[in-house]
């Protein structure tokens, strides 16, 4: 599936004491939330996210009610604690339950 994307962030960089899903998430000309990267050593590789996968719900929560840094807050965390994540994939509906890794090392 080829996706256009309009702009894009990476979640996986936040501050060092906070958790992250550790994904890269794209905006669709549409709004839509796409995962653009997943490393699989992260907390959203690990949870079988793939690229491509269309962010829907955070813990329930609308993403399209969300700007960029609700996005952010509500996917930040606690390392270990978890974050429920609805996504579209291939016109399937995946509820996953995500727990939190630290952000990866800046090199």
């Amino acid at each position: 599936m080829a996706v256009a994307f309009a702009g894009w962030w990476s979640l996986g960089a936040c501050a060092p004491d906070r958790g992250t899903i550790g994904a890269v998430l794209g905006q669709t000309p549409d709004q839509r939330l796409v995962l653009r990267d997943v490393p699989p050593a992260l907390a959203a590789g690990r949870a079988g996210l793939l690229p491509g996968d269309e962010l829907v719900l955070i813990d329930g929560r609308d993403v399209r009610e969300l700007d960029e840094r609700g996005v952010r807050r509500a996917l930040a965390g606690e390392v270990g604690d978890a974050v429920k994540l609805t996504l579209l994939r291939e016109g399937r509906v995946i509820r996953v339950t995500v727990r939190r890794t630290p952000p990866p090392k800046k090199s």
